[in-house]
């Protein structure tokens, strides 16, 4: 069978674009439910692991936990393919090798979430359960020889996405990777907007959370750790909290829409092989 370079192309697009909507979907409902909160008219300070299981609950949520988990498996896909292809070019340098190690990477990390929706698609949420939070994966990675090194490891890992998040906002790097040309000229900087405020929230979380598991790992205490559901409740009990998770909350929502645009407009190359 001849290999087609232009099919698997439209292939790999199609899987970004509903990756990318998947995501958006989650970081939406993540500020959604955190500017509840802050408003005062019920929500939560859920995490993705908190958020998947209360979209389960919503009218029709066994329909959107199947076509969730659809998209966060094309997201782990379009990663992989990322890193394996190359499909942005970054080549073998040293630099660009760490590039698509963090394509590897990202893909990964929303494997877990994927397996969940499976799971809450087989099973009743009641029997489900309500999986492991930060502080118990903490305690099992510690129990492991080496355990506070990787945990230390991974925060020092999260505040370098965190920051890379901030630098990209600031410097707009996310501008390489959109089909400018095809954009509206009227709501571009509103898009830009957007892209700018929901990466540098985001950078900010993931900071916060890569501080509390260095934290964890010196004191060899995983009570210290958090997920993002964690540092949004962090964050309100703080002075000023109510405004502070308010912003946060915003900017997760203005990611959700990033990720959207990014469905409609991200640049998908043809693999090298």
């Amino acid at each position: 069978m001849k290999f087609s370079l232009a099919g698997l192309r439209n292939a790999l697009s199609g899987t970004a674009s509903a990756g990318y909507i998947a995501k958006g979907v989650i970081y939406i409902t993540i500020g959604w439910l955190s500017l509840l909160t802050t408003l005062g008219m019920g929500g939560q300070n859920a995490g993705t692991n908190e958020v998947i299981r209360t979209i389960a609950l919503w009218p029709f949520g066994t329909l959107l936990i199947g076509l969730l988990g659809l998209g966060l498996l094309a997201y782990v896909l379009w990663r992989l393919a990322q890193a394996w292809w190359d499909l942005e070019h970054k080549g073998n340098s040293l630099k660009g090798i760490f590039q698509r190690l963090g394509f590897a990477i990202s893909g990964t990390l929303y494997v877990a979430l994927a397996w969940q929706c499976a799971t809450l698609l087989v099973r009743s949420l009641a029997s489900a359960g309500g999986g492991s939070s930060t502080s118990q994966q903490t305690a099992e990675l510690l129990d492991y020889p080496g355990g506070v090194f990787i945990l230390f490891g991974l925060g020092v890992a999260f505040i370098g996405v965190g920051l890379h998040q901030i630098h990209r906002a600031w410097k707009r790097h996310y501008r390489r990777n959109w089909h400018v040309e095809d954009m509206p000229n009227g709501p571009l900087p509103i898009l830009e907007g957007i892209a700018r405020l929901g990466l540098a929230a985001r950078g900010i979380v993931f900071g916060i959370i890569g501080v509390f598991l260095c934290v964890a790992a010196i004191e060899v205490d995983p009570d210290n750790a958090e997920g993002l559901g964690g540092v949004l409740g962090t964050l309100a009990a703080q002075p000023y909290g109510r405004w502070l998770l308010g912003g946060v909350a915003v900017g997760l929502m203005a990611y959700g829409l990033y990720c959207f645009i990014n469905a409609g407009y991200r640049r998908t190359r043809t693999p090298r092989l």
